[in-house]
C-alpha cells in the first residue's frame, strides 16, 4: 500500500467496518457506512468527469492536474464523506470560510479554478449572488440543512447525488502524489 489518504482511509475501514468513525451529537456512523458514503460521492464526481486529468510528474511544481472541489459546509459528516470522497475520485478539496462576503467567496472559488462546490443550504443566497462570477463551476451539490432556503437552481441535492451513485470501490489507481487540500 503507497500512502494515500484514500487508500488509508480504505484499508482502516476494511479493518473495523463496524467500530464508530463518526460521532456528531446523537448520530453515529461506522466505518463502513463512512465508506458507503464517501465511496458514493467519489463515484458521482468521477461518473461526471470529475477527478485527475495530469499526473503531478507530468506538472510544473505550482500546478494541479487535479479538479477542484469546495467544501464549503459548517461541520458535520458531510464534511468528512465529500473530503474523503474527494481524495477517492482524485479530486482536491479545499475549505472554504463560512464567514466570507460575496467578494471573497467570488475570488477563493475563481482562484481555485473550482469545478464543484458543495455546500449547505445555509449558503445558497450568497452562492447564488456570485455564480455568473466563477465560469468555471460545473457541479453545485447542495447540503439541506435547517435553513429553509431552496435547492438552487442546476444544484443536486447532496442525499439524490448519494443514493444515485454506486457504493463499490471507485475505479481508479490512487498515487502519494495527489493534492490532498488545495
Amino acid at each position: 500500500m503507497s500512502f494515500n489518504l484514500a487508500e488509508v482511509h480504505e484499508a482502516i475501514s476494511a479493518a473495523n467496518p463496524d467500530r464508530p468513525a463518526i460521532i456528531w451529537g446523537e448520530r453515529r456512523w461506522t466505518y463502513g457506512e463512512l465508506t458507503d458514503r464517501s465511496r458514493r460521492f467519489a463515484n458521482a464526481l468521477l461518473q461526471r468527469g470529475i477527478g485527475i486529468h495530469e499526473e503531478r510528474n507530468e506538472l510544473a511544481g505550482h500546478e494541479s492536474g487535479q479538479d477542484h472541489v469546495a467544501l464549503y459546509l459548517h461541520n458535520g459528516n458531510e464534511y468528512l464523506e465529500a473530503m474523503l470522497g474527494s481524495f477517492k475520485s482524485r479530486s482536491a478539496p479545499f475549505n472554504v470560510n463560512y464567514r466570507y462576503v460575496a467578494e471573497e467567496l467570488s475570488y477563493l472559488l475563481n482562484n481555485a479554478q473550482t469545478k464543484v462546490v458543495v455546500f449547505h443550504s445555509a449558503f445558497a443566497p450568497i452562492l447564488a449572488e456570485i455564480l455568473d462570477e466563477v465560469p468555471s463551476i460545473e457541479l453545485l451539490i447542495q447540503v439541506q440543512d435547517d435553513s429553509g432556503n431552496d435547492l438552487l437552481p442546476n444544484a443536486v441535492d447532496y442525499e439524490d447525488l448519494l443514493a444515485a451513485a454506486s457504493p463499490q470501490r471507485p475505479d481508479v489507481e490512487w498515487s502519494p502524489d495527489d493534492l490532498y487540500i488545495l
